[in-house]
């Protein structure tokens, strides 16, 4: 596991956090001949070609390096306001087999995030089915009963505060917005998101306080064939639950799985 070090945010609250966190250029996890593995800072875009992009980003840092511009290639997405593990390919053949890795399910994927209120089961297993809708300049994805995107979710509480809950989240699948959609199902949607969660879930927080923990994956260029990447906890999302009076627990890879009575979400009936 890759586990960087990060300083500690000089800020005293989770406002000032994601401002200082925006500013910030990414932090590099990994980086090999094939791969660059950062911790992208939340309110950063993904697919930009300018310096606020990751993807410009990474490409002006290669250039700087002497590499080619044009070898960065994304292979997955986090939204805009998602901090955490981003994975990025160098070369058309690598971004193949990273594509091909994530399309099969071979990356195990964790996130965290913190919901208002905190999700009336320990555990669950959520399966749905997506597809998108236009709103506005943008796109929401709504359950469907027939087509679209089978999306499966697991979701523990692993630790609560007054008003939050902190959950991690493993999705089976990499589909948009599938982390989101699937806590707001259980009727604990993310703080700060307005999209699923309304205005008055969207005014706890200053962004969608969702992180991707970890990414593990097979990479044959390491002695033990295995890459396994770790963001820390961004200063935000754990101010903003310790000022609730949340501990953030120091197992959070760990997976307890589900109670004796399993809790299972059947797909919903798509609304009208």
């Amino acid at each position: 596991m890759v586990t960087p070090g990060r300083a500690a945010s000089t800020a005293s609250r989770c406002e000032a956090s994601v401002v200082s966190a925006v500013r910030l250029q990414p932090m590099v996890l990994f980086e090999d001949d094939d791969v660059l593995a950062i911790d992208k800072p939340p309110g950063m875009l993904v697919d930009g070609d300018g310096p606020g992009g990751v993807l410009g980003w990474a490409r002006a840092r290669d250039v700087a390096a002497g590499r080619p511009a044009d070898a960065i290639r994304l292979v997955h997405r986090l939204d805009r306001d998602t901090s955490g593990v981003m994975l990025l390919a160098r070369g058309e053949e690598m971004a193949r087999r990273l594509g091909a890795a994530f399309a099969d399910r071979k990356v195990h994927k964790i996130y965290v995030a913190l919901t208002s209120p905190v999700p009336a089961v320990r555990w669950a297993r959520v399966e749905h089915r997506l597809a998108g809708r236009r709103v506005g300049k943008g796109e929401k994805m709504v359950l469907v009963a027939e087509g679209g995107q089978l999306a499966t979710t697991e979701v523990e509480v692993v630790a609560r505060s007054r008003r939050f809950g902190l959950v991690r989240v493993l999705p089976e699948q990499g589909r948009k917005h599938q982390v989101r959609v699937a806590l707001a199902e259980l009727g604990a949607p993310i703080a700060g998101d307005f999209l699923y969660g309304g205005a008055q879930v969207a005014r706890m927080a200053p962004r969608a306080m969702l992180h991707a923990l970890a990414l593990d994956l097979a990479h044959p260029a390491l002695p033990d064939g295995h890459l396994g990447l770790r963001a820390p906890i961004p200063a935000d999302l754990r101010s903003l639950f310790g000022e609730d009076g949340g501990v953030v627990p120091s197992d959070l890879d760990r997976r307890h799985g589900p109670p004796k009575a399993t809790a299972r979400r059947s797909p919903t009936p798509p609304r009208r």
